[in-house]
């Protein structure tokens, strides 16, 4: 009987937990995150009045089809949950389509099935002083495949020899990737003929982000 109770309360705990922290996947590859809608912070205290706090990100290798893991610095947590006041709760989203995590260095490759990604809410970005316990949020979602530019189609890029050629005007902002979705470099520059100083062969590809406006090349160094 004892045991038994003890998994009861485990199982109530559970519950009361899942019905404080509320995910949902709101398009492929990103999730909504909602807590406090039922004025209950027994989970995480924010502090009070506090309009902002983080979210310490991973995916573990067994939830998603790659079957690598991803995961954010303790020290570098950039998702963000914040003051709502039409929800009358904390909001924040997990974007895996574009979100690099700080830890691994890698982004999630296009195409991967995701079953849950790990969260743990804190204070700060760079540390806590005051953390909750683990969580999930729970797919499964498939991130899309990005559009990759093809000279057939008109692109606006392409890169040659190593160097982007853009039709984009002013500063851009460059995320060179391997094809298994690894973050090899990321910067801004303007101009064409921009140098993207790799050196070492394979295929990659570079995301190109204008103001609104995004495209993906896929080229082989």
């Amino acid at each position: 009987m004892k045991k038994f109770y003890s998994l009861l309360v485990a199982l109530l705990f559970a519950t009361s937990i899942n019905a404080q922290v509320q995910t949902e996947v709101i398009s492929a590859g990103v999730f909504k995150i909602t807590y406090g809608a039922s004025n209950d912070y027994s989970f995480y205290d924010p502090g009070f009045e506090v309009p902002t706090f983080y979210i310490h990100t991973w995916i573990p290798a067994a939830e998603n089809t790659t079957g690598n893991g991803f995961d954010d610095s303790w020290g570098n947590s950039t998702v963000t949950m914040n003051w709502d006041a039409v929800a009358n709760a904390y909001v924040g989203t997990i974007n895996l389509n574009t979100k690099v995590f700080t830890n691994s260095n890698n982004t999630v490759p296009q195409g991967t099935t995701v079953n849950k990604v790990g969260m743990v809410f804190k204070d700060l970005q760079n540390g806590a002083n005051r953390q909750s316990a683990d969580t999930f949020a729970n797919g499964p979602t498939t991130l899309t495949a990005l559009a990759v530019s093809n000279s057939d189609l008109k692109a606006k890029s392409s890169v040659v020899a190593g160097k982007l050629y853009t039709s984009f005007k002013g500063n851009v902002n460059l995320e060179v990737c391997e094809m298994s979705g690894k973050l090899v470099k990321s910067f801004t520059a303007s101009g064409n003929a921009i140098d993207l100083n790799l050196t070492k062969t394979g295929t990659y590809l570079v995301k190109i982000t204008n103001g609104t406006s995004k495209e993906v090349v896929k080229f082989v160094k």
